[in-house]
């Protein structure tokens, strides 16, 4: 078996070099498969010292290769242009990774700036012929299974094309990634009738119901939006982009507010702790970030994995994990594959 390169960005993440090297060590546990790890850090020699003790013995019993690669430049604290910080700074940790990843055709990950690290993959892989906006697919839980929406924040100012090659781009992702063959399709509106939606959505709804290569449902409600009645949800960058975080902010005050309820009474904290403590693990455990890993960005020449800046062990494990799915896949190749049997890359070309 041929090692599958992993190009992890470890320079950036907030929580530091040790979380990282732990989460990089617990996928090769999980994984037990050989992997060409490659770590971007700013500094080799403190990284090789903390490796020794939490990753080394793990790439040691599962037939790893760990190779440091030290970042010349830092990211600057504020990045308001990511172009212009990968081009006054073209050495920093998260080009670099990606840079590697590129030349070992392997997956690029970063918790680094969600912005630099597109601007990275975009000027570095380049974009796959005829895809115009790669996008940023999000997991979710639902109340069946994962849902996948695109794109959560890539882009904005969209045409109804762009739509209907997010709902390719993402089919593909879905099938070969998650094994879920002609997934079911919707596209997020503020209401299930054909004439809902501003033009954008409307369009794009027309261009979607024509295409029968397509599982299409409809217009999606926000109600229905966790019902777990599709595989792939699709809408425009700046509403997916306030969605996922609204639902983080959500999520975050539900659970201090049920916490804060709880102990209020002696007797419920004792009934959470006797009862309820199972059932409560497994629902945080569904709804917690790091359980995904991280977001794919898709359409672009390579396969890339935007991490949570705050991404823990946890988190970092399984961006690895789905990561060296995406390889597995060839989920670049697959979408490449997708956009011109469907004659995509001509439509956006009439639509520009």
């Amino acid at each position: 078996m041929i090692n599958t390169p992993i190009v992890l960005d470890a320079a950036t993440a907030e929580k530091g070099l040790s979380e990282a090297l732990l989460g990089a060590a617990e996928a090769l546990r999980v994984l037990e498969r050989p992997i060409d790890l490659h770590l971007v850090v700013y500094s080799a020699k403190e990284a090789e010292a903390l490796a020794a003790k939490s990753l080394q013995p793990q790439a040691a019993k599962f037939g790893a290769t760990v190779t440091m690669h030290e970042a010349k430049e830092q990211v600057p604290e504020k990045v308001e242009s990511p172009v212009k910080v990968f081009r006054a700074f073209p050495d920093n940790p998260i080009n670099t990774a990606c840079r590697i990843a590129r030349d070992v055709n392997g997956v690029f990950i970063s918790p680094g700036n969600t912005g630099l690290v597109m601007a990275a993959a975009l000027f570095e892989m380049g974009r796959i012929p005829g895809v115009d906006r790669p996008p940023i697919a999000t997991p979710w839980p639902t109340a069946k299974k994962t849902l996948f929406a695109l794109d959560s924040g890539a882009n904005v100012d969209l045409r109804p094309h762009h739509l209907h090659q997010f709902a390719h781009i993402g089919k593909v992702y879905v099938e070969r990634v998650y094994k879920r063959p002609n997934p079911v399709i919707g596209l997020l509106s503020n209401g299930s009738e054909d004439y809902k939606g501003n033009s954008l959505v409307r369009d794009a709804f027309k261009l979607l119901s024509a295409d029968n290569s397509l599982n299409f449902a409809g217009y999606i409600e926000g109600q229905n939006f966790f019902a777990g009645d599709i595989d792939l949800l699709v809408h425009e960058g700046f509403i997916g982009n306030i969605l996922l975080k609204f639902a983080e902010g959500l999520a975050s005050t539900v659970n201090k507010m049920l916490r804060d309820e709880i102990r209020k009474s002696l007797f419920a904290a004792l009934a959470t702790s006797l009862f309820l403590r199972p059932a409560l693990r497994r629902y945080k455990k569904r709804f917690d970030y790091t359980e995904f890993g991280g977001a794919p960005l898709l359409g672009v020449k390579g396969n890339v994995v935007i991490c949570h800046g705050r991404s823990d062990a946890n988190a970092i494990k399984n961006a690895i994990r789905w990561g060296v799915h995406m390889v597995d896949e060839d989920i670049a190749q697959g979408i490449a594959h997708e956009i011109a049997d469907m004659g995509l890359d001509a439509q956006a070309e009439e639509s520009a």
